[in-house]
Formats: C-alpha cells, structure tokens, sequence
C-alpha cells in the first residue's frame, strides 16, 4: 500500500490514506477485512485492480456492515450506526423493555455504594466491554460508559 502511495495515518495504524490532488481515498485494515472508499469512482476501481494484483481480494461492493458497525450510504455520505448491536446488547443485558431517556444517568449517581456484589461479574465485563465498542457510533454515552468502567474490578447490584 506504502508502495502504491497510501501513507499510514499516524493516530490509527489501521487506517492508510491516499491524496492525489482534490480526490482522497481511504483504506481501512483489520486482520483480513479491509474497507475501501474514495472521492473518485474511476480512480477507486483502479486501486481495487491494483490491489487485487498483489493481494487475494474478494470486491463486495457497496459495504452495508464492518466490524459490526452498519453503514448506510445516504445523499451526504455515509451514515454510521450500530442498531442491530445495541439491540444485542440491550438483550445480554436483559434490558429489552427498559425506556429510552436523553441521558443515560446524572453523573452524581454513579458512586462507591454499599451495595452488594454484582453476582455475575463476567456479565457486566461484557456489557462495559460491548458498551466501550459503541462509543464509536455513539459518543454521547462516552462519559457514563467510562464512569461505569471505573468499578469493574468491584461492580455492585447499583451499578
């Protein structure tokens, strides 16, 4: 990729960028998934070839779904979510009938309670591990999701 003129972004070592001249492309890698976009359609099926000249590559096309995260192409670009995940998640958790609310949790409740032991605590590792993968799309839950972090080597009942 280094060859071809991709430069590897220095905050994501997983992520390698292409500029030539108003067009950009992105390439995305993770062990043997890789995601590919850019600016020019033409240019973007060139790389595809290339690529596929010096790697066993298999062309989905359009990209619905990486990682677990759902990618919709909409009229401004590409709209990322993770419905289907926090649906999982609200399952694991046995929380399918909890409501809504626009914040998840003041942060004052969230304290060192004298509360009894979580009794499952494999099960809220998971969750916060589930819930730290949905920051991504959803960075509104990043200061709870943290908080909650702070007590998983002692969760209690309240947490």
């Amino acid at each position: 990729m280094l060859s071809i003129g991709f430069l590897a972004c220095k905050v994501d070592t997983s992520l390698f960028i292409l500029s030539n001249g108003t067009n950009i492309f992105y390439l995305l890698v993770y062990v043997n998934d890789i995601l590919l976009t850019g600016s020019n359609s033409t240019m973007l099926h060139r790389l595809i070839q290339l690529l596929s000249s010096e790697f066993k590559l298999c062309d989905l096309a359009i990209v619905h779904y990486f990682l677990g995260i759902e990618v919709q192409s909409t009229g401004m670009g590409l709209m990322l979510h993770q419905h289907k995940y926090i649906l999982d998640i609200l399952t694991r958790a046995s929380m399918t009938s909890v409501k809504p609310v626009d914040t998840p949790v003041s942060p004052s409740k969230i304290t060192i309670l004298q509360d009894h032991p979580f009794s499952n605590p494999p099960r809220f590792h998971q969750i916060i591990g589930a819930l730290q993968y949905l920051t991504f799309t959803r960075p509104d839950i990043c200061f709870i999701v943290n908080r909650v972090c702070q007590f998983i080597h002692a969760p209690t009942d309240s947490h």
